[in-house]
């Protein structure tokens, strides 16, 4: 993937593991779900090379933000983002306790990351386990460092899609803010349609 700068250090900046510092993709993949907009529908939309998803968002209330690669949900912040998973993990004959194996050795791989490597503290990290549309996600939220001006809570929510992870993240600037943030990302997530082939997000976007 092609590293952009302003994208990276926004991340950092609001406390956002920089995915796109540790995973690699073709030149021609987008590891970000676009934000389609129609007259009566609006979705997160991602195509892959060969599997693609969408899900619905609530059509009044949402709208790009100034950074590319998220989107603004009735003022809440939120980001979709596909991450590969390691080659190294037998994704074959799944279970769901294999695929929770899988996603809370994800969580860790990306806590770590985010303390080694982004320098970011946390603490009070609380996990649930959440079964919306027939899929198995993870429900991952932790407090931020006092030291951190500007994000004070952060809330992830995981699956296996194909051979990567489907991860919603969603910033979190005032504590009153969490439950709100959690149901847009159950929403989200509750809504997901996968697909096995190369979405056309143009010509879908047209169609909304």
């Amino acid at each position: 993937m092609r590293p952009f700068l302003p994208l990276t250090l926004f991340w950092v900046i609001l406390g956002i593991p920089a995915f796109c510092q540790k995973h690699t993709s073709t030149n021609t993949e987008d590891l970000h779900a676009r934000l389609l907009t129609g007259k009566k529908k609006a979705v997160l939309a991602y195509a892959g090379p060969s599997h693609s998803f969408i899900l619905d968002v609530p059509v009044r209330s949402s709208k790009p933000p100034d950074v590319p690669g998220f989107v603004n949900i009735d003022r809440q912040i939120v980001q979709a983002t596909v991450v590969p998973v390691d080659r190294a993990v037998d994704l074959r004959r799944l279970t769901t306790d294999r695929e929770k194996d899988i996603l809370t050795g994800y969580m860790n791989y990306e806590l770590s990351y985010f303390k080694k490597k982004l320098k970011q503290d946390y603490s009070h990290v609380r996990t649930e386990w959440l079964a919306l549309g027939g899929k198995t996600f993870l429900l991952w939220q932790f407090d931020m460092s006092d030291h951190d001006k500007l994000v004070n809570h952060q809330v992830y929510l995981s699956t296996l899609f194909f051979d990567r992870v489907m991860d919603l993240n969603a910033p979190i600037f005032k504590k009153d803010d969490v439950e709100k943030a959690r149901e847009i990302l159950v929403g989200l997530a509750r809504s997901m349609k996968t697909y096995d082939r190369k979405l056309d997000l143009d010509a879908l976007g047209k169609k909304l």
